[in-house]
């Protein structure tokens, strides 16, 4: 009888940890374009990881801030690339604790993206990266496309337009991305890459009236995304 019950007093704690964890874990996710969030965050994920570096929390988490991080430095950087490939690796452990979830592969190949965007496409291409990444974000399409506002299909509609010739398709990047869109109204992410691609297929006045719908939308949901692609919308405006 003790020994049960001891037991369950084990996993009770361990869940209230866990609780504990995700909540503070969720409050500075909330604030992550600050700096300070973003050390919090770093580190408590080291500290769950080295309670259990196959923690499927902590890898996961773990890729989502790296690829957060990453996504705000410029293309060509090797900072990019390094933060990239982390993410990547945290990605693909998150996938080994818990397969049948999105999270690990969308991160994961949210990595390889971006760590292509730090080395370059090219060079990306010509380390055989490419079969990764579709095969990481067409499993996190399949597993959940609607995560985080229709994430992985704007990934998807991107990765089309981001390919070098002849592979590139900016055709089948605006198809993707006018069927998020759609879907997602409120993915500013989607809408700034469909601008891209609308406006590389000479659909300038189109592309420029849906850059300055995503600079006038209200903030809601994830605000420190929305103000990152507030921020990049109004230099896409000025760009064009």
């Amino acid at each position: 009888m003790r020994t049960a019950m001891l037991v369950l007093s084990v996993c009770a704690a361990t869940a209230a940890d866990a609780q504990t964890f995700a909540q503070r874990w969720d409050e500075l996710w909330a604030r992550r374009e600050t700096a300070d969030a973003q050390n919090e965050l770093a580190r408590m994920a080291k500290a769950e990881l080295a309670r259990n570096p196959d923690s499927f929390e902590g890898n996961w988490r773990r890729a989502a801030l790296l690829v957060w991080q990453a996504d705000g430095m410029a293309d060509g950087s090797e900072l990019k690339a390094q933060f990239g490939k982390l993410a990547w690796e945290a990605g693909d452990k998150a996938v080994a604790a818990k397969p049948g979830d999105v999270r690990g592969h969308y991160f994961s190949g949210t990595g390889i993206g971006l760590y292509s965007e730090g080395v370059g496409i090219l060079k990306a291409l010509s380390q055989g990266l490419e079969g990764k990444f579709r095969d990481r974000i067409q499993t996190a399409l399949k597993l959940d496309k609607d995560f985080l506002d229709g994430a992985p299909q704007s990934v998807w509609g991107r990765y089309f337009f981001k390919l070098p010739w002849p592979k590139r398709n900016v055709g089948e990047s605006i198809k993707v991305l006018s069927a998020a869109v759609e879907e997602h109204p409120g993915n500013l992410r989607a809408k700034l890459y469909l601008a891209d691609a609308l406006a590389d297929d000479g659909k300038g006045a189109e592309a420029k009236k849906i850059a300055q719908q995503i600079v006038d939308a209200p903030l809601q949901g994830d605000v420190p995304e929305q103000k990152r692609m507030k921020d990049l919308a109004r230099k896409w405006l000025q760009n064009h």
